[in-house]
């Protein structure tokens, strides 16, 4: 006669749902990253990088901070609104973006 055992599952304890939801936040807290701070030198770098890609027709990789973390995509500008300083970026695997 041989004893029906559960293995590891009698090892591994029980999580309620609150806790498995603080220990996610915990973590995206831990990585979460600082906002760069652009001075008017970058600024004006990237916007010489810009219209140069955009005029040439490159291959563009933007890197995007948003709520702590850092986003890239890359793409070929479509166009740029000065007004509202939106790039507007046809991406490589979507149908398109708005940057801001």
């Amino acid at each position: 006669m041989s004893i029906k055992d559960r293995g590891k599952l009698k090892w591994q304890g029980f999580f309620m749902p609150e806790h498995v939801k603080l220990l996610n936040d915990a973590t995206k807290d831990y990585y979460r990253q600082v906002k760069p701070i652009l001075d008017e030198y970058q600024l004006e770098e990237f916007e010489n990088k810009i219209h140069t890609a955009m005029e040439f027709n490159s291959t563009v990789k933007f890197t995007v901070w948003e709520d702590g973390f850092d986003w890239e995509y890359v793409g070929m500008i479509h166009r740029l609104d000065p007004l509202t300083k939106i790039i507007h970026l046809e991406l490589e695997k979507e149908k398109g973006i708005l940057l801001r």
